[in-house]
């Protein structure tokens, strides 16, 4: 698909681009979306579908300012999952 991820935002709270939207994701109620620090540890998982798009919490916590490292697995015979990265700011 057409698919344009966001490389970054910025949960700081103030109503812009405090979530990591990825619009093309409703027409894929499968998908899976994770998203790992750079030690690999999985900080972020939704499957079945991206219904609430991740606010750059972990276990509740914000997360500090950095790069991270997503998959979106579209669970689509069609479509290749996609990697790449994510970063936020404050």
């Amino acid at each position: 698909p057409n698919v344009n991820i966001p490389s970054g935002f910025s949960p700081n709270g103030d109503g812009k681009n405090d979530v990591w939207r990825i619009n093309i994701l409703e027409e894929f109620p499968r998908a899976k979306v994770q998203v790992y620090n750079r030690w690999g540890e999985l900080l972020y998982e939704q499957a079945n579908g991206y219904t609430k798009p991740w606010d750059g919490t972990y276990n509740g916590e914000a997360l500090p300012i950095g790069t991270y490292y997503y998959v979106v697995d579209f669970n689509s015979d069609r479509f290749k999952s996609m990697t790449g990265p994510i970063t936020i700011v404050r």
